[in-house]
């Protein structure tokens, strides 16, 4: 469980603070869309639950233990793939044999069948990898650390289109029970199979602007393609599309459709729909 109590933070030299009295929980079990647009703080969020920043007010508390506070017990449960990086000059098993003994559960036989299917076998040294192969081996590596908490910032930044589907099928493979992962991504389409919760954040003063499960979602409203010439008075949001329109609207029926992330994200971020 992730507790976020009151949390502030401002960075040193900005006018405006990122957030202003933050709450929200993230349970276990679940694979979290972080949505929202640019400069809401998406990244920040992650760094702050990572460790990696320090909360100004409030605090952060992940299974008791508060991430500033950079104990080890609850940092070898904590792994954190940035959306921007660097990999030290290095073969992959001295990276290996260095990082992964900083987490109990590494498991070799997880990240070598990561590999596998990311056609990674054969890497020589970090430090002269692609962007793309890259986050192929750091998303393998931080599958195999078997970590209670997984946070991804734009995890398929780089990945062409097979690698992005391989992605999904080894998120959903690898993924524990008691697992929490946090994926931060404007890049919907490329994990909206993947994720059951989704939070779209706002601005400081209105920090959450939906907060729900798919389950929930799915419960109270209904996506549907209308054509051009249908009426669209019950829309709740709509927009246009090549076939003719993307339509959101109450879901009175009961029966359930897919989830449009995209729709559901620009109808949230423009007022349409609330939490």
């Amino acid at each position: 469980m992730i507790q976020i109590q009151d949390l502030s933070y401002k960075y040193s030299g900005a006018s405006e603070s990122v957030f202003d009295g933050l709450s929200l929980e993230f349970g276990e079990g679940r694979i979290y869309g972080l949505l929202g647009r640019n400069g809401v703080g998406k990244s920040t969020l992650l760094y702050l639950m990572s460790g990696l920043l320090m909360p100004r007010q409030g605090r952060i508390v992940i299974d008791g233990q508060e991430p500033r506070l950079r104990q080890p017990s609850l940092l070898e449960e904590v792994c954190f793939v940035p959306d921007e990086f660097a990999l030290p000059g290095i073969s992959l098993s001295q990276y290996v044999k260095f990082y992964g003994r900083m987490y109990p559960r590494f498991s070799q036989e997880v990240f070598d069948d990561c590999l596998r299917d990311f056609e990674m076998t054969d890497v020589k040294r970090l430090g002269e990898l692609s962007l793309g192969q890259k986050k192929r081996v750091m998303v393998s590596f931080a599958l195999a650390t078997r970590c209670s908490v997984l946070l991804m910032d734009e995890p398929t930044n780089g990945l062409d289109i097979p690698a992005k589907n391989l992605f999904r099928k080894l998120v959903a493979r690898h993924m524990a029970d008691d697992q929490t992962i946090i994926v931060s991504t404007h890049q919907v389409h490329d994990v909206d199979a993947l994720l059951d919760h989704i939070v779209i954040m706002g601005r400081a003063s209105d920090a959450i602007l939906l907060n729900a499960s798919i389950a929930e979602l799915q419960e109270r409203y209904a996506f549907q393609y209308r054509s051009m010439s249908e009426p669209c008075d019950d829309a709740l949001y709509f927009e246009p599309t090549p076939q003719g329109r993307a339509v959101v609207v109450a879901n009175t029926t009961g029966e359930e459709t897919t989830v449009n992330l995209e729709l559901l994200f620009n109808a949230v971020v423009k007022g349409k729909m609330t939490k």
